[in-house]
C-alpha cells in the first residue's frame, strides 16, 4: 500500500511538472522561419511595412521594379496558408512606393508612401483597401516640393494618422477624419532634415510619432512627438551617443508603456515611455553595424524588434525579444549569404503570432526578393 501511494504521488507530480513545462517547451519551439512570398519584379522587390488583423489576415506593402524599370506599388496578403500579390494602383508612370500599412478591419486597411509626379517630384501617396480592391485616396502635401509618408496608424475608421517629411527639412503629419485627409501642423526638432519614420496610437488623444533630425554638424538626433488631441509637441528623448541617433518605429502597449526602436552609429537603440519620460533600455548587439527597423507587440512581456546587421559578410537579419525584464537576440533565418534585411514587424495578440518583412538577394539569380519571416 505504501509503495502504491508513493507511485501515485510520483505520477501526480509528473503530470503537474509536464503541465508547467509544456508552455515553456512550446515557447522554445516557436522559432522564426522563412515563409515563401511572391516577388513580381524581375530584379528588385521589397516589403517595407506589415499589419496583422488576425492569424489568417495579414497585409504587407512595398514596391518592385517592373521589366520597364518603373517602380510599382506592391501589396501582398496572407490568408493563413500563403502570401499572394493583390493588385494596387500606381499614379505615376515611373516611381511608386508604399512604405507603411495599418489595418482597422478586414475591409478597412490603409497604406502610405509616395509617387513621383510628371515633374519627377515626390508627392504623398495614400491607398485604401475596402475589402475588395485597393484605390488611391486623395492626400495633401506639405509643400510644392518633395513629400514622403513613411508610417501610418489608426485609432478608428474615422481617425487615422500618417507621418513623414516634406522638402527634406520638415516633419509632415496628416489626419483622416472619415472623409478627407488634411495636413496637421507639427513641430521640428531642429532646423535641418526633420523626419518622422513611425507612428502609433493609444487613443484619439494619445498618439506618438518618432524619427530624427540633423543638427548644424549633420549629426542626427532622436525626435519624438506627441499628439494630445489638440496639437503635436516635441517630447524629450534620449541620445545615448555623441554620434548618430535615430528612431525608426514605435508601438504602444498602453498609455504608460510605449516602445521606440532604431539605432545609434553602430548599435541598436531601444527607448521606452513609462508615462512620464523616455529612457534608454539596454539592448544586445552583434558584431557590425546593428539597425532596428520595426517593433511589434504581443503583450507587455512579449515584444519583438527586427532589423539587420551590416558586417564584413553583408547584411544578416536581426530579431530581438523583450520578455518583460530584458531584451535578448533570437535566432532568425537568412536565406541569402549576402543580403538579408528586415524592415518592419507586426503581431497578432489574439494568437501571439508575429511577422517580419523585408528583402533578400537570391544567391543564384542575384534578384532582390521579398522576405517574410514568421513566428508562430
Amino acid at each position: 500500500m505504501k509503495r502504491l501511494k508513493v507511485n501515485l504521488f510520483l505520477c501526480i507530480v509528473g503530470v503537474v511538472l509536464l503541465a508547467l513545462l509544456a508552455p515553456a517547451v512550446a515557447q522554445a519551439q516557436a522559432v522564426w522561419s522563412v515563409v515563401p512570398s511572391p516577388s513580381p519584379g524581375p530584379s528588385v522587390n521589397d516589403l517595407n511595412g506589415v499589419a496583422s488583423i488576425s492569424a489568417n489576415d495579414v497585409w504587407a506593402v512595398g514596391d518592385f521594379i517592373n521589366a520597364s524599370g518603373a517602380s510599382q506599388t506592391l501589396t501582398e496578403h496572407w490568408n493563413g496558408t500563403q502570401w499572394s500579390v493583390v493588385a494596387s494602383p500606381n499614379p505615376s508612370a515611373f516611381h511608386n512606393v508604399l512604405h507603411g500599412v495599418t489595418a482597422i478591419s478586414t475591409n478597412d486597411v490603409w497604406a502610405v508612401g509616395w509617387f513621383n509626379n510628371a515633374q519627377d517630384i515626390p508627392r504623398t501617396l495614400i491607398e485604401h483597401w475596402n475589402g475588395s480592391s485597393w484605390s488611391v485616396v486623395t492626400s495633401p502635401n506639405g509643400s510644392k516640393g518633395s513629400n514622403f509618408l513613411f508610417g501610418v496608424t489608426a485609432v478608428s475608421s474615422t481617425d487615422v494618422w500618417a507621418v513623414g517629411e516634406f522638402n527634406n527639412t520638415s516633419t509632415l503629419t496628416e489626419h483622416w477624419n472619415g472623409h478627407t485627409w488634411r495636413v496637421v501642423s507639427s513641430p521640428n526638432g531642429g532646423t535641418r532634415d526633420n523626419v518622422l519614420n513611425g507612428v502609433t496610437a493609444v487613443s484619439a488623444t494619445d498618439v506618438w510619432a518618432v524619427g530624427d533630425f540633423l543638427d548644424s554638424t549633420s549629426t542626427s538626433h532622436t525626435l519624438i512627438e506627441h499628439w494630445n488631441g489638440k496639437k503635436w509637441s516635441v517630447v524629450a528623448s534620449q541620445n545615448p551617443v555623441t554620434g548618430s541617433n535615430t528612431l525608426n518605429a514605435v508601438q504602444a502597449v498602453s498609455a504608460s508603456d510605449v516602445w521606440a526602436v532604431g539605432q545609434t552609429s553602430t548599435q541598436t537603440l531601444i527607448e521606452q515611455w513609462n508615462g512620464t519620460q523616455w529612457s534608454v533600455v539596454a539592448s544586445p548587439n552583434l558584431t557590425g553595424n546593428n539597425l532596428l527597423r520595426g517593433v511589434a507587440i504581443v503583450s507587455a512581456s512579449d515584444i519583438w524588434a527586427v532589423g539587420f546587421v551590416i558586417s564584413s559578410v553583408g547584411e544578416q537579419t536581426l530579431i530581438e525579444q523583450w520578455n518583460g525584464t530584458s531584451w535578448s537576440i533570437v535566432s532568425s533565418p537568412n536565406p541569402s549569404s549576402l543580403q538579408n534585411i528586415l524592415d518592419a514587424a507586426a503581431a497578432d495578440p489574439s494568437s501571439a503570432q508575429a511577422w517580419a518583412v523585408g528583402n533578400f538577394v537570391n544567391d543564384t539569380t542575384s534578384v532582390q526578393q521579398t522576405l517574410t519571416e514568421f513566428n508562430p
